[in-house]
């Protein structure tokens, strides 16, 4: 087992690994271990969804219902505003701005079904 300090988003996370992989049987670690250290894999960061953003437009990231809509036609959006709030899977995902712009259009509201792909909001 290792013990590791891995950084997300400029955040620092202390973790334990167990390598099962291995045909060798693990051996409790006690003191050093003789000879080069292994090279550690590369970590693999598993992204919440986001929406996607061509021409300003913010498609869905998955199938979901809308739960709110947090902003109105007309108003402007700062980055990382929460514009609406897409529940899939029993979870409540934010959909945010990716920019600094203005709502140009909504094209859902609170109770819609939405599907994997479908816009959500255009910003200008």
């Amino acid at each position: 087992m290792k013990k590791l300090r891995i950084t997300v988003d400029g955040k620092p996370f202390e973790v334990t690994v167990e390598r099962i992989d291995s045909d060798e049987p693990t051996r409790p670690q006690t003191g050093a271990i003789p000879g080069p250290a292994p090279a550690a894999a590369p970590v693999k960061r598993a992204d919440a969804p986001r929406p996607v953003l061509q021409a300003g437009a913010i498609s869905s990231p998955m199938a979901g219902v809308v739960l709110s809509v947090d902003v109105q036609k007309g108003h402007d959006v700062t980055r990382g505003q929460v514009l609406l709030i897409l529940e899939a899977m029993k979870m409540e995902n934010q959909i945010v701005a990716p920019a600094d712009a203005s709502v140009a259009n909504l094209h859902v509201k609170a109770g819609d079904s939405v599907t994997e792909g479908q816009l959500l909001v255009e910003l200008e």
